[in-house]
Formats: C-alpha cells, structure tokens, sequence
C-alpha cells in the first residue's frame, strides 16, 4: 500500500509537469524556465500554488492572485497521470516494464492533449518518445521487436495520408512510431483496431447528435494514445479475446 500511494503521488508530480509541457511546447517556449506563471495574468506562481490537484481545489479553480478561472483540465492532467500510473504499478509491480509504461504515459498524455486543443503532435515528443521507447525496448520487449513496431506502424499510417491526401496528419505517422516502439511489433494490429473502432465511433456520435458531418476533422491523436495504453497494459487479454470470439463465429 505504501508503494501504490508512492507511485499515485509520483503520478501526480509528473502530471504537473506534463502540464508545462502541454502549455508550452506548441508555444515555443522551453519546458524548463522560466518558473511556472498563471497564463491569465502572467504572475509567478509559489510552491504551495502548484501542488497537484489539491492547489487547484483549494483555490477553487482560480489564480490565488488576479481571481481567473483555471482551465479544470491542469488537475485532469494531473489526476489521469497518478491513476494510469498506479494501474501500471498494480500490474507489473515494481519493474522495468512498469517504468516503460509510465514513460509512455508521459508521452501519450502531452500528446493527445495538445492534438485535441492545437492540432498538432509536436515533432520532440514523438522523436523523444520514439528513442526512449527504443532504449527501453532492452529491458522489455527486445529491440527487434521495439524497431520493427515503430517501423511498420508509421511506414502503414504514411501510407494512408498519402492516399487519404491530407485526412491523416505527419504528427499521427510519427505517434505511430512512437506506440509502435513501445507496444512492439505484435501489439501495432491490436492498437489499430482499437483506435479505427474508437475514432468510428466518435465519428458516428458527431453525425448522430448533429455536432458533426462527413467533412468534420477528427483529432485520431488521441484515439492512437488510448489504443496504445489499452494494448500495452492489456495487449495478451485483448489478442486472446479477440481469438475466442473470431473462433466463436
């Protein structure tokens, strides 16, 4: 129990900073200084306005010195990092594959919300992440597998903006690198699967309710990100129930 509150509090820590970098990084700005700043009046901000979730709380959703409302998704960012990674830690335990998966949280997390409020995948996320996945893949899935994964799902998803002509984004080509780095070579088929069906079914939401037609642009940033969690994490459970029901038909 000590370890899990460790991890959900380290989770928390990392978010914040994921918060800087999801801020910033489309900005141009460095993710290292100047020191954290409200975004509404510019003024510096003190350790005890930037302890995760509980900062926010307390001041209830707004800046301790000129009163605006803070975007509610600094401790969304937060919460969501500690949660997945104390999934991480409850499945695989203090390890390297546990440390894998949080890297790949750190990467996913920025990434997904940056595509969905700028339209973009920031070319340092997804080269870093793709290097680290790699560095990694010796401790875990095993290079080959690590190079390969990244290889073949970009190499699949350049393809497909190439003929789609602009309908996929070069962020999400190289995002798929990235997951593929991670979730290796057997994971990318399950990963696309998952997310085709998840951004189908957004699709169809938009139509349903009237928020969206055939020429509105979907973020699929986001719906990758989920897939390569839900993969990684569960990847063997999913590729054996996928078999069950393929011989169920």
């Amino acid at each position: 129990m000590l370890y899990a509150v460790f991890i959900f509090l380290f989770g928390l820590i990392i978010g914040s900073f994921l918060n800087v970098v999801i801020y910033r990084l489309p900005r141009g700005e460095s993710v290292v200084g100047p020191f954290s700043f409200c975004p509404l009046c510019g003024r510096r901000l003190r350790a005890y306005d930037l302890v995760p979730v509980l900062s926010y709380l307390w001041l209830k959703g707004r800046c301790r010195y000129c009163q605006g409302v803070i975007s509610p998704l600094y401790p969304l960012v937060e919460a969501l990092t500690g949660v997945l990674f104390l999934l991480i830690y409850i499945q695989y335990g203090v390890s390297f594959t546990s440390l894998s998966g949080m890297v790949l949280v750190s990467f996913l997390l920025p990434a997904s919300f940056i595509d969905i409020e700028h339209g973009i995948i920031p070319d340092k996320i997804t080269y870093t992440g793709f290097m680290a996945g790699i560095v990694l893949s010796f401790f875990t899935i095993g290079f080959k597998s690590a190079f390969l994964g990244g290889l073949v799902f970009s190499l699949f998803y350049l393809v497909i903006a190439l003929v789609s002509r602009g309908g996929m984004g070069g962020g999400d080509v190289k995002l798929a690198a990235l997951i593929g780095s991670f979730v290796g070579l057997e994971g990318i088929l399950a990963v696309f699967i998952i997310s085709s069906l998840a951004g189908g079914i957004f699709a169809l939401m938009l139509l349903l309710t009237g928020r969206g037609n055939r020429r509105t642009e979907i973020k699929f940033g986001p719906f990758l990100a989920f897939s390569a969690y839900l993969v990684w994490m569960y990847g063997s459970d999913i590729i054996n129930l996928y078999w069950l029901m393929w011989r169920g038909m």
